[in-house]
């Protein structure tokens, strides 16, 4: 994983996932405030960090 200010970029081949739900997004990630997660608004905005997300393969780019 690489950052550049608040933008976080995964690896080749892999897309983040929220570590503490199942939403997964693209490879590339602007950290800033979340107002809703997993589909829940939050009381107070969280400021996201690249703490919260993990890198995991991209599984449309896997050939089977």
């Amino acid at each position: 994983m690489g950052q550049e200010g608040n933008v976080i970029y995964a690896e080749t081949g892999k897309v983040f996932k929220r570590k503490n739900h199942s939403d997964i997004y693209g490879d590339t990630i602007y950290l800033g405030y979340s107002y809703y997660i997993d589909g829940q608004k939050l009381d107070v905005p969280h400021l996201d960090t690249a703490d919260d997300f993990e890198e995991i393969e991209d599984f449309e780019k896997i050939d089977y």
